[in-house]
């Protein structure tokens, strides 16, 4: 194995101490002089692991001030079509599925309106809980048409991203979403799947993922609150 270039070693260092709380969300790094005593490095490997901490979210530099500790919880941008499990890893979090449960169930006349099905129409259900780091985060649930994902539950417990899954296996090309959000408070039945307190506060998100303005399946998921935010970018002025 190549070694691992000095760039990366402060930058693993200087993830972990964000994460441990060594480094506490809203408060300035060491200065460059000090992180280059600290790792005994150059300025520009000091700069280069600082950079890739921005772009991970995880700092912001401050021209004439220094660079701050930013919120590391996963922020998941609505301008693109990205799932929870695809957010969660770009922030470099250890992301696994737990429990996945695949089934037929037959469409209702709501979810037959959502997914452009008539009432009756074979579903395939997936239902999962998502661990971050070994914490579950997420309860997911997925409803497809089972025509564009025949013998899909052959293959329950062996993806951890659908909609990665579902490119590669079916090669559905997911172009655009609409989003519905809201918050609650977790029922019991939640609090025990999640290892929280009934009533904590959930991020829920409730999806439907289309192709060509034709919907291709929908997610339910909620999101342990704390862990997890949205960020939406908005052009011109709607009146």
């Amino acid at each position: 194995m190549g070694k691992v270039p000095a760039y990366m070693v402060v930058h693993d260092s200087i993830k972990m101490k964000i994460k441990d709380g060594t480094y506490p969300v809203s408060e300035f790094l060491p200065t460059e002089p000090e992180l280059e005593k600290i790792y005994q490095v150059s300025r520009t490997t000091v700069r280069t692991a600082m950079e890739i901490l921005k772009d991970e979210g995880f700092v912001e530099i401050r021209q004439g001030r220094g660079t701050i500790v930013l919120d590391s919880r996963a922020t998941q941008s609505l301008n693109k079509v990205t799932s929870v499990t695809e957010c969660l890893r770009r922030r470099g979090f250890d992301v696994r599925t737990k429990s996945m449960y695949i089934d037929i169930i037959y469409a209702t006349e709501k979810l037959g309106k959502e997914l452009h099905q008539t009432a009756g129409t074979p579903i395939a259900r997936i239902q999962r809980i998502q661990l971050v780091n070994e914490k579950p985060i997420a309860i997911i649930k997925d409803y497809i048409p089972y025509a564009l994902v025949p013998n899909i539950e052959h293959f329950s417990g062996k993806f951890n991203g659908l909609y990665e899954f579902l490119e590669q296996q079916y090669h559905l090309d997911i172009q655009s979403a609409a989003d519905k959000v809201f918050a609650k408070s977790a029922d019991f039945a939640e609090s025990e799947m999640l290892a929280i307190q009934p009533g904590t506060a959930l991020l829920c998100i409730q999806r439907v993922c289309y192709k060509d303005e034709n919907p291709l399946f929908s997610d339910d998921i909620c999101i342990v609150g704390d862990k997890y935010e949205l960020s939406i970018s908005s052009s011109g002025r709607y009146k």
